[in-house]
């Protein structure tokens, strides 16, 4: 097992700003330092899918919210922040902009 910090990454795919690619980037960038769990990244089994994502969440050191326009109205994102809040871990936001940024330089 790792020593690296397990960081779940809470977004919403909803309004069209968080992609793939976006994801990947992130997830490229958060592994050098970290553990990151991004649901959209993984393969997807169907079967206990939320049950993972929950289960990775509640192992997590740390929650990171990719801010963007609709993140705060999806249901999803409202119950892994309660999560958070109940297991009480820290949680970090960062702009769906910041990460984006790099992106357009490319």
């Amino acid at each position: 097992m790792s020593n690296k910090a397990r960081v779940f990454i809470s977004y919403t795919k909803r309004d069209g700003a968080v992609t793939n690619r976006l994801l990947q980037r992130l997830n490229d960038n958060l592994n050098e330092i970290s553990s990151p769990y991004i649901d959209a990244l993984r393969p997807q089994s169907h079967r206990f899918q939320q049950f993972a994502v929950i289960k990775a969440l509640l192992c997590s050191h740390f929650l990171l919210v990719v801010e963007s326009p609709a993140v705060y109205s999806s249901p999803c994102v409202r119950l892994e922040l309660l999560l958070a809040k109940l297991r009480l871990l820290p949680v970090l936001r960062i702009s769906v902009e910041k990460i984006r940024e790099p992106l357009n330089e490319a």
